[in-house]
């Protein structure tokens, strides 16, 4: 089930601020919570009929490690590295070819701003800063196809995109932060409880035994965690609306 296998988890809706649940997805990266897959080959060859084999954790419950999930929500959140260097890339090949180098920063801070607001996280003005994105975009080829074309629109669309962006960044922090803060005012037995059976086996052996966690099993309860947690996130949210 987890560990040796992709793990999905559905949501039935989205960490958004303010918005309908959307389930579609754009791209090669989802755009919503939905699946949460980790790959550990150490430790698939003891998934084999474990949940068969040991049905519950045993009781007493026992103090699981500290979880931060506030640090792989914005992870998760962040932009893709490989577009922002791809973008890096574009803006200084343009800036060694063009004679005038504010449409090339322009046109590449549009651009990199335009991978930031289609990256995962809250769909807080994410729309928004799409279009205002791609309008900075354009204003600032425009102004390098001519000379003459001045480059006040282009540095008005500039300033909108970076209000966005902040508006954006505020939203994912607060996010994290609640997600944080919903993790830690679980009771130990609830945070048990609400883990898939097979990490509950797996993390009750390895404490028993060692009393420490593999990396790859820490990742696997961070990210189970950073999963229901979101997810009751999300149901009082919409509980709410």
């Amino acid at each position: 089930m987890f560990l040796g296998a992709t793990v999905e988890i559905p949501w039935r809706s989205r960490i958004r601020s303010g918005t309908e649940p959307t389930p579609e997805r754009h791209g090669s990266r989802p755009r919503n919570l939905d699946t949460i897959s980790t790959k550990s080959p150490s430790t698939a060859p003891s998934l084999v009929g474990l949940a068969d084999c040991v049905p519950a954790v045993s009781l007493p419950f026992q103090d699981l490690p500290p979880i931060d999930v506030r640090r792989a929500y914005l992870a998760w959140c962040a932009p893709s590295p490989w577009l922002l260097a791809l973008v890096l890339a574009s803006t200084s090949a343009w800036m060694l070819a063009s004679a005038n180098p504010a449409p090339p920063l322009l046109a590449g801070a549009g651009a990199a701003a335009l991978v930031w607001f289609r990256s995962e996280g809250p769909a807080h003005s994410a729309r928004t800063g799409t279009l205002a994105s791609l309008a900075l975009i354009g204003l600032a080829a425009w102004c390098a196809s001519s000379a003459e074309v001045s480059l006040m629109p282009a540095g008005i669309a500039a300033a909108l995109v970076a209000g966005l962006l902040a508006l954006r960044l505020r939203a994912v922090v607060r996010m994290a932060r609640r997600l944080q803060d919903r993790v830690d005012a679980a009771g130990m037995e609830s945070r048990w409880s609400k883990l898939p059976g097979a990490v509950s086996i797996l993390l009750a052996q390895h404490l028993r035994g060692t009393g420490t966690l593999a990396p790859a099993l820490q990742h696997t309860l961070v990210l189970a965690t950073l999963a229901w947690a979101a997810h009751e996130e999300a149901q009082t949210m919409e509980r709410a609306r």
